[in-house]
């Protein structure tokens, strides 16, 4: 497995000629530690880890010391946490999921780490019986922090978001103050924020409690992101809808005077010709100012903001695009085994 990455940078396992970290990553580039299992980028360090350890690079500092390693920091885990099955790079906590089901959280300023205490409500919705024992099975953090259990509930931690009656969620993604939330039987729905349009609800309101979003009434949804102001979602079918803030065209709708689209909108990828690609989209991925996908022949494209190198291409090349275009990722894409952006940086994983 290796591991790339392209985009604003704090690591000085990527580093200039004098030493110093390198600010800007304009191509993905293998990130230079070996035996990485995964990656998860923050705002200024990264958190890398294998062999169960969680090891942190960048400007973040585990000590007194007030000093920045080139080399990757080992990360003590709380002498609770045997073996964890995911980590966010938060801006001032790490967050872990365990292996057993509970979460802990690093507070970055403080040095320490502290447990979540159990916030999980008696589900009277299930007949369960023996009651089936309901915990997180996966955590999200945008504005908040948020937990996805395996009945299908969403916790705002530690408060339990209000849930529409006979649904359950299979996935969650979050923006800056948003959160998107995918039903089991393919429905979007939303909450948070409104005022650039993220909900998809046709309006600029907020809305405290998940709305469906009926623009997409009939679609079966596959997947879901979002990131900063904007969403995006994958259909059954490989289309591709997006909608909210399109200040940097991150929305990929291709056009320059409508910085808001408050409704679902599909998304026509058109090659250099103008032709429109045949091939379906498979998963979409969205940071702060930018989108990037992969389609069904594994080809990656991207549209939005370019400005830290965060779509993989050289800034001379490509300054901003408001239409998506074909990533020259220098990977071969059929090696290509996942890919995720974050808020200034992508990610690729190879086999």
């Amino acid at each position: 497995m290796k591991i790339y990455y392209t985009g604003l940078n704090n690591s000085k396992m990527f580093c200039d000629d004098e030493e110093n970290a390198q600010t800007v990553i304009e191509q993905f580039t293998e990130v230079p530690f070996a035996g990485i299992e995964d990656i998860d980028i923050g705002w200024n360090y990264m958190l890398l880890w294998r062999n169960n350890q969680l090891f942190v690079s960048g400007e973040i500092y585990l000590d007194a010391s007030g000093t920045s390693n080139k080399v990757p920091v080992l990360l003590e885990l709380s002498e609770e946490t045997v073996s964890f099955k995911q980590a966010i790079a938060g801006k001032e906590t790490i967050t872990v999921l365990s292996t057993a089901n509970e979460i802990y959280q690093y507070k970055i300023f403080e040095r320490r780490w502290k447990k979540v205490m159990n916030f999980i409500h008696s589900n009277d919705d299930v007949n369960d019986d023996p009651p089936d024992h309901e915990y997180p099975v996966k955590i999200f953090q945008g504005g908040c922090t948020v937990a996805l259990t395996n009945h299908g509930r969403v916790y705002n931690i530690p408060t339990l978001v209000e849930m529409p009656k006979r649904v359950k969620f299979v996935d969650v993604a979050c923006g800056f103050d948003h959160t998107i939330m995918l039903a089991e039987n393919g429905d979007v729905y939303s909450m948070g924020m409104g005022t650039r349009g993220q909900l998809g609800h046709g309006d600029l309101e907020d809305c405290d409690i998940p709305q469906i979003i009926e623009a997409l009434a009939g679609l079966k949804v596959i997947q879901i992101a979002a990131s900063g102001w904007h969403t995006a979602v994958v259909t059954d079918q490989g289309d591709l809808y997006t909608w909210g803030w399109n200040n940097n065209g991150q929305l990929g709708i291709n056009v320059d005077d409508t910085k808001v689209f408050a409704t679902p909108t599909a998304v026509d990828i058109t090659n250099k010709d103008g032709k429109t690609i045949d091939a379906g989209v498979k998963k979409v991925q969205c940071g702060n100012s930018f989108t990037i996908c992969m389609l069904a022949d594994n080809t990656m494209w991207g549209c939005g903001s370019n400005k830290y190198g965060q779509l993989g291409m050289l800034k001379s090349t490509l300054e901003s695009s408001t239409k998506f275009v074909e990533l020259i990722t220098g990977l071969d894409g059929n090696t290509v085994e996942d890919f995720k952006c974050r808020e200034w940086g992508s990610v690729i994983v190879t086999n």
